[in-house]
């Protein structure tokens, strides 16, 4: 089995517990959030991330390494801006879809499986990028 494979299986591993009643109550007690978070970025470092980023109605925020979509959809909600989420795996892109679609964010945001090299998209075709936890 090659890295990017082991890498991949690593990551499914970590959704399958992450909705669990548990740990949405530790998760709400850490980080603040309840997004199924697999990281540890706590919704006041987002609030702090989405000040930097300035983003607005309009925007296209790119969130890589998404997983569940947090704080990226959290972003979009909170800001107005339109959201590309990616991770490398279908289970983080799908549990980042159901969740969007329960933000009512379904029709400006797009969840996609892909990597932060490799993405889809042109140059400069987003205002902002946030990659929580990606590179730990």
């Amino acid at each position: 089995m090659n890295t990017s494979s082991r890498n991949d299986d690593r990551y499914r591993r970590r959704f399958e517990t992450s909705g669990a009643e548990a740990m949405m109550a530790v998760e709400l007690d850490a980080l603040g959030t309840d997004y199924q978070a697999n990281g540890y970025t706590t919704k006041a470092q987002a609030d702090v991330l989405g000040n930097v980023l300035g983003l607005a109605s309009g925007d296209v925020l790119l969130d890589l390494g998404a997983g569940c979509g947090w704080p990226g959809l959290y972003l979009a909600k909170s800001s107005g801006c339109s959201l590309i989420s990616l991770d490398p795996v279908d289970e983080g892109v799908d549990i980042a879809r159901a969740r969007a679609a329960a933000d009512g964010l379904a029709g400006r945001s797009l969840q996609l499986q892909a990597t932060a090299t490799e993405t889809p998209l042109r140059s400069r075709s987003v205002d902002g990028v946030v990659h929580t936890d990606v590179l730990c």
